[in-house]
C-alpha cells in the first residue's frame, strides 16, 4: 500500500499532470485532455515518436492556446545530429523518408502545408511536430528545442472531455 507521503513524492519527483493546451496533437490528444507525464529528470533518453511536454522556447512566435507560459505537447520527430527536411510532401531524416506509423492526422498528410527546410538538429536538441500537421506551431516555426526545455514524456491520457479516458503511450 502506498502512503500519502509516497504518493506525494511520486508526483513531485516522477510524475506530473498537464492539460493539453491546443489541437496540435489531434487526433492523438484533444484540447483539454488531462495527461500524465514522467518527468524528464527521470528519463534518460528521448526517442523518436515519443510525445513530450516542453516549455516554449524564448523566441516563440506562436500563441499557446492558453495563458502565457503554457507548456506545449508535441511529438519528437528528429533527434540530435540528424538532418531533417521535407520532399514530395513527406518528412525525410538524413535523406530517408520517415516512417511514422500513422502518428499524424491523415486528413492533412505526413507534412501538412508547411515544408521543412533542411536543418541539422544541434547536439542536445530535438525537432518536434504536432500530429495535426496543418497546425504549424512546431519546430518548423520555432526550430529544434533544447533537451533542457523538455519537462517530461507523456505516459497516458487520464481524462477527455471531463470523463475517465485511459490510454497508454
Amino acid at each position: 500500500m502506498v502512503g500519502a507521503g509516497s504518493a506525494l513524492s511520486l508526483r513531485l519527483f516522477v510524475l506530473e499532470a498537464f492539460a493539453v493546451p491546443s489541437n496540435l496533437m489531434a487526433p492523438t490528444l484533444q484540447t483539454g485532455d488531462r495527461i500524465i507525464a514522467i518527468r524528464a529528470s527521470v528519463v534518460h533518453q528521448v526517442h523518436r515518436g515519443e510525445i513530450v511536454v516542453f516549455r516554449p522556447p524564448k523566441l516563440f512566435p506562436c500563441g499557446t492556446g492558453g495563458a502565457p507560459g503554457t507548456d506545449l505537447v508535441e511529438r519528437v520527430v528528429g533527434l540530435p545530429g540528424e538532418t531533417i527536411s521535407s520532399s514530395h510532401g513527406n518528412v525525410d531524416i538524413d535523406g530517408n523518408r520517415l516512417e511514422e506509423q500513422g502518428w499524424y492526422d491523415r486528413a492533412y498528410g505526413p507534412l501538412g502545408s508547411d515544408p521543412i527546410a533542411s536543418t541539422t538538429i544541434p547536439r542536445g536538441d530535438f525537432f518536434v511536430m504536432g500530429d495535426n500537421r496543418d497546425d504549424t506551431c512546431d519546430s518548423r516555426v520555432f526550430g529544434p528545442i533544447p533537451r533542457a526545455l523538455i519537462i517530461g514524456k507523456v505516459l497516458l491520457v487520464l481524462t477527455r472531455d471531463g470523463h475517465p479516458h485511459f490510454e497508454l503511450f
